[in-house]
């Protein structure tokens, strides 16, 4: 049986318990805030066909610095210190320099992107209904796929997008440049997901 090795993994999976039922509500108003906002001030966002960002609050009410996301700080670091040693990255102070929270209500996702000058990005899935879409990233070494006899339809068809399943609690860790978005929320539900960026900071 033929089975991928992955000697250099680029992402990583963990589980945490946030009890979302417990914070919905305050994450319901914070987005209702991200948009009157993102609206206020024309904010163009990632978000699609009717998802929504509080990225435009990542800076003045970051999810990761309220009081019921403590004991998920403590956790969080533990874990990145493990990605930062198997990434081979250089000793140095990590900051935890933002975060957000997307919601996608049925038919929304988050288009590609990367977390430019970001070490480690965060995403934490609060809440993941039943066929509301897997994490979709593009793969990095496209650039040597252009010297490969490639199948007729490998760029229009997107076959260098791959997706990664996730549910509930689940907590990827990935490097910042790596090309990502979502799948399409083809549930009758909303999907939540907060992302975070860790920095690392060699003159502290």
């Amino acid at each position: 049986m033929l089975s991928p090795v992955n000697v250099f993994p680029y992402i990583y999976k963990a589980k945490y318990d946030f009890n979302f039922e417990s914070i919905q509500d305050r994450v319901d108003k914070h987005l209702q805030q991200a948009a009157a906002e993102t609206e206020l001030q024309g904010h163009d966002t990632l978000e699609r066909d009717g998802g929504i960002t509080s990225v435009v609050l990542s800076r003045t009410d970051p999810p990761h610095s309220w009081e019921e996301m403590n004991n998920f700080k403590e956790w969080l670091y533990k874990h990145v210190e493990e990605v930062w040693e198997e990434w081979r990255l250089a000793p140095c102070m990590k900051e935890l320099t933002d975060s957000w929270i997307n919601i996608h209500p049925p038919g929304a996702y988050t288009a590609k992107h990367h977390h430019q000058n970001v070490q480690v990005a965060v995403s934490c899935y609060l809440s993941v209904p039943e066929n509301s879409g897997r994490f979709m990233i593009q793969n990095p070494l496209n650039i040597y796929k252009l010297g490969e006899p490639l199948n007729y339809y490998y760029w229009d068809e997107e076959m260098d997008w791959i997706p990664v399943d996730v549910e509930t609690n689940d907590v990827l860790f990935f490097p910042g440049w790596l090309k990502h978005r979502t799948e399409v929320n083809n549930s009758e539900e909303n999907r939540y997901i907060m992302s975070l960026n860790i920095m690392g900071n060699l003159h502290a």
